[in-house]
């Protein structure tokens, strides 16, 4: 079995307002019915468990049709539970994380990932750094050296079960791998949008607008 799990337990504090900025609209539809379509989409996927506030679970679960329970304190701590949720109810083969505010993922890119842990232990997004690149502790840093990690991220699911912890301050699902876990990276989902600014609402819509 392989579960889509959607991280949705944000607040967006950087967004601002009183609506989350999962919640708001683009083309008329909230900005996580697009990642959840597209996992609904997927014939890779068996079952969606969406991690939520606690005042959006019955609403969610209800309007889409998907299993949905509480988040924790953080990202860390959501992912958790809903790890916990898969451990203790389904025979989980393959897992894939979302993120509910990247509104520009496809079922193409999920049954990608789904497809190569196949043959990798974990697949991630990443995006090269494009900018001159600083840093606090030296005068210099080499960009090629670095790059951004991004949802969505595919795993083995009893190799992330059984190395993952709540506890851990890395921000990067994969870090928590041990050094030798198989890791392939995808460069190639440039448009993978997060909406953070309301700004963002309008950027993404042109978007899928012009595809």
């Amino acid at each position: 079995m392989n579960v889509g799990i959607v991280l949705a337990g944000g607040i967006g504090s950087r967004f601002g307002g009183d609506i989350s900025k999962q919640y708001r609209l683009i083309n008329g539809k909230e900005v996580i019915w697009y990642a959840l379509n597209a996992l609904k989409q997927s014939e890779n996927i068996d079952k969606i468990v969406v991690v939520a506030k606690n005042e959006h679970i019955q609403r969610l679960g209800k309007q889409y049709d998907v299993i949905c329970i509480e988040g924790g304190e953080s990202r860390n701590g959501s992912l958790k539970n809903a790890l916990d949720y898969i451990h203790s109810g389904f025979n989980c083969e393959k897992v894939i994380i979302l993120e509910a505010a990247r509104p520009m993922i496809t079922k193409e890119i999920i049954d990608d990932y789904i497809g190569k842990l196949n043959d990798y232990d974990a697949v991630i997004t990443g995006q090269h750094i494009v900018d001159s690149l600083g840093c606090f502790k030296t005068h210099s840093a080499n960009r090629n050296d670095f790059y951004l990690i991004q949802a969505p991220e595919a795993f083995n699911f009893k190799m992330l079960y059984d190395n993952f912890s709540s506890d851990s301050l890395l921000t990067a699902t994969n870090q928590q791998l041990p050094p030798d876990s198989k890791l392939f990276i995808n460069f190639e989902f440039v448009n993978n949008n997060k909406i953070t600014y309301h700004a963002d609402l309008a950027y993404c819509e042109a978007l899928m607008k012009n595809e």
